[in-house]
């Protein structure tokens, strides 16, 4: 897999909604847009980028997969040829591509709210 150039920050600890807004399905089908991959290779992905899990959240990213499968977004399949345990290896689907041009479009929107907040934001703090 090629390396991704993008870098999130983290969420702040005071996050103040319910909760901050995840974008799991975007990164992984952005990973898999660039080659297939295995769970754990995904995972040291999203460490990469800045979004941590913890070892008792990594079956939340294996779910993920699994029901971005199940949806016709991904495909797998296992390979037994490496040393150690076999691991399903998974592959972006053509049905997956367009819900990750759907997802780029979304996310789009979501900067320029978030850049019109903050232009909002600083002119309510520059007064």
């Amino acid at each position: 897999m090629s390396d991704v150039k993008v870098k999130i920050k983290g969420w702040c600890k005071n996050y103040p909604g319910d909760r901050p807004p995840r974008f799991l399905r975007a990164f992984l089908l952005l990973f898999l847009a660039q080659g297939e991959a295995h769970g754990y290779e995904l995972i040291e992905k999203l460490k990469e980028m800045g979004v941590k899990y913890e070892t008792y959240e990594f079956g939340y990213v294996y779910k993920t997969l699994r029901n971005m499968e199940k949806e016709g977004l991904l495909s797998s399949r296992w390979n037994v040829k490496e040393k150690g345990a076999a691991k399903r290896i998974y592959r972006i689907t053509d049905a997956g591509k367009k819900n990750l041009s759907d997802w780029a479009r979304v996310l789009a929107n979501i900067k320029d709210s978030i850049e019109s907040f903050l232009k909002a934001y600083e002119e309510i703090e520059n007064k």
